[in-house]
This record gives structure tokens, C-alpha cells and sequence, in this order.
């Protein structure tokens, strides 16, 4: 039988160049586990789960499973108003639905909703930042040059908003 010290080792050989997945990957998968990455893929995707709009307003904690299983979970969400948690319970359905296409499975059964109102103050500022961030200062006069001529300004800050979402779009892959 292997000692540790050998399993390690063989699991870390990849020669000059590897990705990081191939070294540090091993490890986390050792101490996390695999419903660590299923928590991680629902975190980094939640927008594109649920939709922007509400990924806004809420923020998923962690999946719970039975022991050895990867199916039936509970997810875990806060939500940034009481109000918000009774309409995200009345979509309970719909947000079930849209996760388990996502993983392609029945990976949650159920979500458990919780309100912190410190979220909405957390998820406001973050959503905030990194769209400005996207964008440079040159950039969003661009912009903002291009609709002058829009006086509805409801329409203007939403193609403003489109605006800078292509600009960090081409900026991403290209």
C-alpha cells in the first residue's frame, strides 16, 4: 500500500506546465469534497439561474445533502427584504426548476429562504462597483455621446446600462 507521502506526490506530477485545477484541484476535492463545487458552481452562476433581476436581491448560501447523495438538496438563500423572501417562496417552484436544469439533474428538492437585510446593501454596492469598474472613464463618455439625443430617461439609462454591458462584453473576449 501507497503512504501518503506517495499518493501526493504522483497526484501533483504534471510535468514543466498545468493548470491549476491539475494540482490544487486534488486537494480540494480531498478536503471539500464534491458538493463544495456544486455550491461554487451554483454562487458564480446564480445571475444566470435565476436571472439578473432577482440575483440582484438574493444570495445562495450552500446546497445540503443527505450523507452520500448529490441529489435531493436544500438550497439555502437570503433574501434582501421579507417581502422578497415571500415572493421568492411564491417562485419557489420556477427557481427549483431553473437550478435543476442547470446542473441537468434533480440536484435541490427544496430551498430554504432566509431575510438579512445586509445583503441588499452588500449586493447593491458589489453590482455597483463592477459595472463601473467594467468600463473606463473614455469608455462611458463614448456612451453617453451616443445617446444625447434620447430625452426619455428611463430608455437612455437602460441603453446606457446595454452600453457599458458590450463594452466589457468586447473587452472579455477580445
Amino acid at each position: 500500500m501507497k503512504n501518503e507521502k506517495e499518493i501526493v506526490s504522483s497526484e501533483r506530477r504534471c510535468g514543466d506546465l498545468c493548470s491549476m485545477d491539475a494540482v490544487v484541484g486534488v486537494f480540494a476535492r480531498k478536503i471539500l469534497g464534491r458538493k463544495a463545487f456544486v455550491e461554487a458552481d451554483v454562487i458564480a452562476n446564480w445571475g444566470e439561474i435565476v436571472g439578473e433581476e432577482l440575483a440582484k436581491l438574493t444570495k445562495p448560501i450552500r446546497i445540503d445533502f443527505k450523507k452520500d447523495e448529490r441529489k435531493g438538496g436544500v438550497l439555502y438563500i437570503e433574501a434582501a427584504s421579507g417581502a422578497l423572501a415571500l415572493e421568492l417562496q411564491q417562485k419557489s417552484k420556477i427557481v427549483l426548476s431553473k437550478v435543476n436544469v442547470f446542473f441537468g439533474y434533480e440536484a435541490v428538492e427544496r430551498l430554504k429562504i432566509m431575510q438579512n437585510l445586509q445583503i441588499a446593501k452588500e449586493l447593491s454596492l458589489s453590482s455597483d462597483n463592477s459595472e463601473k469598474k467594467l468600463v473606463s472613464e473614455e469608455e462611458e463618455n463614448y456612451i453617453r455621446q451616443q445617446l444625447k439625443g434620447i430625452n426619455n430617461q428611463e430608455l437612455r439609462a437602460t441603453l446606457e446600462k446595454l452600453g457599458r454591458a458590450i463594452v466589457a462584453n468586447n473587452k472579455k473576449n477580445g
